[in-house]
């Protein structure tokens, strides 16, 4: 067994036997994990979208998390759907796309970033951000039919995400684009 601290973003929680839950965390150190943590009723449970700190013991057939903090949380007070449903994708693109224990600060990074993100603006940084991912995924294609596009394309994949995040210009129409890229 083996005791580390770290800090991690919630991705997925399932439900487990005898108030335990089952969580996928997205991990600064160690990437992508599963652990289980029993829920006691002097802590607060931890939900999606949260930033928190934690312990995590190693073992044989299971990890376990504990000493939680949560440093901050996806706002979601006074967002529409749209914009709370684009951070879940980003959530799920990282949930489905990313490999366990493998590092990655950059992502880590971007969703940190968009966590205290707090602009009316969000969702085209949400759009944005997942675009980043991709790319750094590997699996981003920077050609399109629209000139455009494919500037903002090849911006994202030449630029890091804090550059990336002051573009400002972007319209609905542009906008819209850009999401049917996520979905393909």
């Amino acid at each position: 067994m083996s005791i580390f601290k770290d800090s991690a973003f919630v991705l997925k929680i399932q439900k487990w036997p005898e108030k335990n839950f089952i969580y996928t965390i997205f991990s600064l150190k160690f990437w992508k994990i599963i652990a289980t943590k029993k829920i006691s009723s002097k802590e607060k449970v931890i939900d999606l979208w949260f930033h928190i700190n934690y312990e995590i013991k190693t073992w044989e057939k299971m990890n376990k998390i504990s000493n939680i903090k949560i440093i901050n949380e996806f706002n979601t007070i006074w967002k529409d759907f749209n914009k709370i449903n684009s951070y879940l994708n980003m959530l799920y693109l990282i949930l489905k796309n990313t490999a366990f224990w493998v590092e990655n600060e950059e992502i880590f990074q971007i969703v940190n970033f968009i966590n205290k993100y707090n602009n009316p603006d969000i969702e085209i940084k949400i759009i944005l951000a997942q675009l980043k991912i991709i790319n750094i995924l590997w699996e981003l294609d920077i050609s399109h039919k629209n000139p455009t596009i494919s500037k903002i394309l090849k911006f994202i994949n030449q630029n890091n995400f804090s550059k990336i995040i002051k573009l400002s210009w972007i319209n609905e129409e542009i906008k819209k684009e850009l999401q049917k890229i996520l979905l393909l």
